[in-house]
């Protein structure tokens, strides 16, 4: 082989290519955290750290990894290089519900930014998923509107806006506040109402219950044997409900904790004619219930919703993050 032979046969390869986990995971955990390190939570944070590891650990201890969370068994996508450095990259993972899958960690480089990188990236992921699924679903930060732009111009449409709301476990009530209101716990009787009410607040064209949370009424019903099924799953579910007439649900309440989890999570919906005025008194009786819990209290809610957002912040929930969730159909 001729010198410039050789050198074009070591020179590091540039552009698009599927991406090789055990040899890319360390270098895309990388990316990820430099491009995303003001939004990552404690979760993201924690899953970053497992990536690099397991990308840095060799096969074995990339075989025995993969039975963590941190990479998904059926995770795929696409990295760019750029001189035999990884600048680019986005993940594809199936969404484990009506054959959809999920489009994330779209990330460029700062330096390679404005090249026409990400949309070569997520070409790649949409032509991936016309392969093997139905639909493409993706979130992004509110305020991202060239990433918007650039996902509404490759056939994304936005269903809803999901703010992340958090409060302290240190809070306490403010003062003269509306007293809790006088709910009951969901009984089996309820089920319809409930499942009618989260038809008609989070109907699953918009986004359902929230991300990878597709609004399905044998989630909402009550645990049948719930002392066991905490044993068993690990998860305590709760649902208060305050009736309407005819059997109907005005507002419904569901909160839910984990063995070992950080948060305790809550659903909350409220019948169009009654919002602003029950949102205060059903979260005030939350935090009465909560009070001695040690987790802070959580939720995702849909940011169009004005009542419960300022009901949310008279009880000192902060909002962390505003995210657009947006679909493809093939």
């Amino acid at each position: 082989m001729s010198a410039a032979g050789l050198a074009s046969a070591q020179r590091p390869s540039s552009g698009l290519r599927p991406a090789q986990l055990p040899r890319d995971l360390a270098a895309i955990a990388d990316l990820i955290e430099f491009c995303f390190a003001p939004t990552l939570d404690a979760s993201g944070r924690s899953a970053i750290h497992e990536m690099r590891l397991l990308g840095r650990s060799g096969p074995v201890g990339w075989t025995l990894g993969r039975l963590s969370t941190a990479v998904p068994g059926m995770m795929t996508g696409f990295v760019w290089v750029e001189h035999g450095r990884l600048v680019g990259n986005v993940s594809v993972t199936p969404a484990g519900f009506g054959r959809g899958w999920i489009i994330a960690n779209v990330a460029v480089h700062p330096d390679y930014r404005r090249r026409g990188i990400a949309r070569q990236l997520m070409h790649a992921a949409l032509d991936l998923v016309e392969q093997r699924g139905a639909f493409a679903i993706l979130q992004v930060d509110a305020d991202n509107d060239g990433a918007r732009a650039l996902y509404e111009q490759l056939g994304f449409a936005e269903q809803r806006t999901f703010t992340r709301w958090r409060r302290a476990t240190h809070l306490r009530l403010p003062d003269g506040n509306t007293p809790p209101l006088a709910a009951r716990r969901m009984a089996r009787s309820d089920a319809g109402g409930v499942a009618e009410l989260a038809r008609r607040v989070r109907p699953n064209e918009r986004g359902g219950m929230g991300w990878l949370r597709p609004n399905d009424p044998s989630q909402l019903r009550p645990v049948r044997w719930p002392t066991l099924w905490r044993l068993v799953s690990g998860r305590s579910v709760t649902t208060w409900v305050v009736p309407g007439p005819d059997g109907a649900v005005d507002a419904a309440l569901h909160h839910e904790t984990r063995l070992g989890g950080s948060t305790t999570l809550f659903d909350l919906l409220v019948r169009p004619e009654r919002q602003g005025e029950l949102e205060a008194p059903l979260i005030a009786g939350l935090i009465q219930r909560a009070g001695g819990w040690t987790q802070p209290l959580v939720t995702e809610h849909p940011a169009d919703d004005e009542a419960a957002s300022d009901a949310l912040r008279e009880f000192h929930f902060r909002p962390e993050r505003a995210l657009v969730h947006m679909i493809r159909q093939r």
